[in-house]
């Protein structure tokens, strides 16, 4: 007996042994180090992107979370983040436990390598050149360092210009009105009126063209959009406006209000349709945006309509030696380039 107690005995100290090893083998106090071995450009027009190259000094069995942000030069909608396969990453908010907005960067587990894009937004405004600076930090799991605390990304961004128009006509507003649930008809005693106040994205939709037809738009969307990326078959953006005279048509093409039948509803008074039109030369100048709150109403003829015409003359831009000129609809001039 007493001799099987001896290799019970032993063979507990090898299982303990041998535990212990193990946890030796496979935990480490020390962090891998991530920095910077490169970057594919230092400076890039709007619209352009770069790649950021990382190495880490040792390899880890789970991914190593970072966090960048621009801490200077410009806004966080100056540019975008995504991975190397060009998919975004999404930015992060403070209700991610990530403070300030940021993109967070996953270095891959038992990845030597890792890099991640930085694109610079390419809009039509009229720019001076920026200097952006990124901070490149450890963030939610902390399982890597970053070389030095910090990595730095300096990148200079130039502004984009075109020779071709922007138009931009955008009802995303919100509107209030009241309908009025009959329920029972010919008595008014269940009648109930109800208050609703939503976007006029989900109520109407507006199209516009230039007379000229150099630019229209009728896609469907909110806004409706014509710019150097405009790609939608039901639009285009392509031309270059020789010096004359457009006029900017919006068309009310059609509008619902989804009144519900089934409780009788229906709209107990009119209101009002607004929204506003916004136009550039793309990278030299731009209007502004000119609101126009009250041109057409939920009584107003739509163009979808049989006989109907929503069409109506809202600007004017003239060109003259290719530099713009807007007017609003009263032929007041607005803004010149």
């Amino acid at each position: 007996m007493k001799y099987i107690k001896n290799i019970l005995l032993s063979c507990t100290v090898v299982a303990l042994t041998s535990c212990v090893n193990d946890d030796v083998n496979y935990t480490t106090t020390d962090k891998p180090t991530v920095s910077m071995t490169g970057q594919s450009a230092t400076s890039i027009m709007e619209g352009e992107t770069i790649t950021v190259s990382l190495t880490t000094d040792a390899t880890y069995k789970e991914e190593m979370d970072f966090k960048l942000e621009l801490v200077s030069g410009g806004s966080n909608s100056d540019y975008i983040v995504s991975d190397a396969d060009g998919l975004a990453t999404g930015a992060t908010s403070v209700d991610d436990g990530f403070g300030a907005f940021g993109y967070k960067i996953e270095f891959p587990a038992y990845a030597e390598n890792h890099t991640f894009n930085i694109t610079a937004v390419q809009d039509v405004l009229k720019e001076g050149t920026e200097n952006l600076r990124f901070k490149l930090t450890s963030a939610d799991n902390k399982n890597g360092l970053a070389a030095g605390g910090a990595i730095f990304i300096d990148l200079e961004v130039t502004n984009f210009v075109s020779d071709l128009p922007s138009i931009v006509v955008d009802w995303d507003i919100p509107v209030t009105y009241v309908t009025l649930e009959q329920n029972i008809l010919e008595t008014t005693l269940d009648d109930v009126e109800v208050s609703h106040t939503e976007s006029l994205c989900g109520i109407a939709d507006f199209d516009f063209y230039l007379n000229s037809f150099d630019a229209y738009a009728f896609t469907g969307d909110c806004p409706e959009v014509v710019d150097q990326n405009t790609v939608n078959s039901g639009s285009i953006g392509n031309g270059v406006l020789a010096d004359g005279t457009y006029d900017l048509v919006v068309d009310l093409w059609d509008f619902d209000l989804g009144l519900d039948a089934d409780v009788n509803e229906v709209l107990t008074g009119d209101f009002a349709f607004p929204f506003n039109v916004e136009i550039s030369h793309i990278g030299t100048f731009n209007s502004g945006v000119i609101n126009i709150p009250a041109l057409y109403f939920s009584n107003s003829s739509t163009s979808a309509a049989a006989g109907g015409s929503g069409e109506t003359v809202v600007a004017t831009i003239e060109v003259v030696g290719g530099k713009y000129k807007v007017y609003d609809m009263l032929g007041e001039l607005v803004a010149a380039e």
